[in-house]
């Protein structure tokens, strides 16, 4: 585990100053929600660019070359994968709670009738499940592919979901009730819905670290 913490260490400093830039994204997220007139808004958007502020720590490796340095550490693929994967995840807590503080005090400052406690939880809920499905689905595109070549499918999960949403929309007449039934439940159950969001995210970004494993072992570096 102490290699692994290494590994996290290792991305940290190599991507600090990448952080730096993209953290500036989130006065974008601010100006959205506030032409929106929803913190929701920026709450979600603040997590769409987190997804760019994990991937950032692939084009730095990439365009300095320093990925061949882990081939003369004493470093398991596995582990520089759990590692990245660890990192990953930390920014992901880090952009969360960012989320959560700008949500509640844009709530407070543009008033109670922006945003209901549903709102500003399922919008956590969601924007770390996003999270989860984007990172998840980015990761392994970039150990195999590189970030210059896969850099487009940061954004490829927003379209996958809306075309998904689309033909369950069209296909199944019920769809639409059924997400009634779903809002329901959670407007009684207010609070659970970002455990739902965050365990979610949390297994999706599993199922990719063992799909990344299965690809990254398998390469030389």
């Amino acid at each position: 585990m102490s290699r692994t913490m290494c590994a996290v260490k290792l991305d940290y400093y190599a991507g600090k100053s990448m952080l730096r830039m993209t953290a500036g994204l989130a006065v974008i997220a601010i100006i959205i929600g506030l032409v929106a007139h929803g913190p929701e808004y920026a709450m979600l958007f603040t997590m769409v660019f987190g997804v760019t502020s994990c991937g950032s720590v692939f084009s730095v490796h990439e365009k300095s070359h320093s990925d061949k340095l882990y081939g003369i550490l004493p470093l398991k693929k596995s582990e520089m994968i759990r590692g990245r994967y660890l990192y990953g995840l930390a920014i992901g807590v880090v952009y969360i709670a960012f989320a959560a503080l700008l949500g509640f005090v844009m709530w407070q400052v543009m008033g109670a009738d922006t945003m209901t406690p549903l709102t500003y939880w399922g919008a956590l809920g969601i924007g770390f499940a996003y999270y989860g499905f984007a990172m998840g689905v980015a990761y392994p595109i970039y150990f195999k592919f590189s970030f210059s070549k896969a850099y487009i499918v940061t954004m490829l999960p927003m379209y996958i979901l809306a075309v998904l949403v689309m033909v369950l929309t069209r296909k199944y007449t019920s769809f639409i009730s059924d997400v009634s039934q779903f809002v329901h439940f959670f407007a009684d159950h207010v609070y659970l819905a970002p455990v739902f969001g965050f365990g979610g995210g949390l297994v999706l970004l599993g199922v990719s670290l063992l799909i990344a494993n299965g690809i990254y072992t398998r390469q030389e570096i």
